[in-house]
């Protein structure tokens, strides 16, 4: 019996969380490079014998990889994945939140500060004229430390976007920790024999550059899954060729 369950055999399972099950989510024995994804209620079967390694990978969960066992062959098997999105659930908070007011006086001084530092950089802005009589037009200068501050503000939200090229691609996934070569093969079924040839088809869609920034990352990978599947079509129509 051992025997015939190490020459081959179909492990059927259940992937869950915490919540609900997980569907979509890919399942790839590195072992034997064969892959296979959950339906919506989280039911999966893939080829695999004792001592495959099978890696778990879903969008939103933790990646789990596992060993097989002979006992994992013993009927239906329950995985459970853990929700990446829940890291943060982790923190203890003491007390209820509440917003912080304002203290006038420290906002003053602030306020000052930064008055105080203008006049040192900019102190052809805050001559008297040249007259022996009349106060310092303090509202003028008012007015021309707001003009100031506005410029600034101006300047540095001011952000260009351009069209994500295929180099960008090629230096997100060297560099970033999520986008990486086991996310191409295990969410986009795309081979890193292919890796650059999807890169240059990404880069004709004219992806905006915003795309990238990191609060960005699940319009990102909408994205992906999108273009991966026409990619995986126009490679399928080019072998029957």
């Amino acid at each position: 019996m051992f025997s015939s369950i190490t020459v081959s055999q179909n492990l059927t399972g259940i992937l869950y969380d915490s919540e609900a099950p997980v569907a979509g989510a890919r399942i790839m024995n590195i072992t034997s490079k064969s892959l296979t994804s959950s339906d919506a209620s989280g039911n999966f079967e893939i080829y695999a014998k004792i001592d495959d390694t099978l890696i778990f990978s879903s969008l939103f969960h933790h990646t789990k990889e596992l060993v097989m066992t002979p006992s994992h062959f013993e009927g239906t098997q329950v995985f459970e994945l853990t929700k990446s999105v829940n890291a943060l659930d982790e923190v203890e908070l003491h007390g209820a939140i509440s917003s912080k007011e304002m203290d006038a006086e420290e906002e003053t001084q602030r306020v000052n500060k930064q008055f105080k530092t203008d006049i040192e950089k900019n102190p052809h802005l805050y001559r008297r004229p040249n007259t022996n009589s009349g106060p310092i037009d303090f509202i003028e200068i008012g007015r021309r430390v707001a003009k100031l501050f506005k410029s600034k503000t101006a300047k540095e939200t001011q952000i260009v976007e351009t069209t994500i090229k295929s180099a960008d691609l090629d230096t997100l996934f060297k560099r970033d920790d999520f986008f990486n070569d086991k996310f191409l093969v295990l969410n986009l079924s795309i081979t890193k024999d292919y890796k650059h040839l999807f890169f240059a088809y990404c880069e004709t869609k004219n992806m905006s550059s915003f795309l990238l920034h990191p609060d960005k990352k699940i319009y990102l990978i909408d994205k992906f899954l999108e273009y991966a599947e026409e990619f995986r079509d126009i490679l399928q129509e080019s072998q029957k060729q």
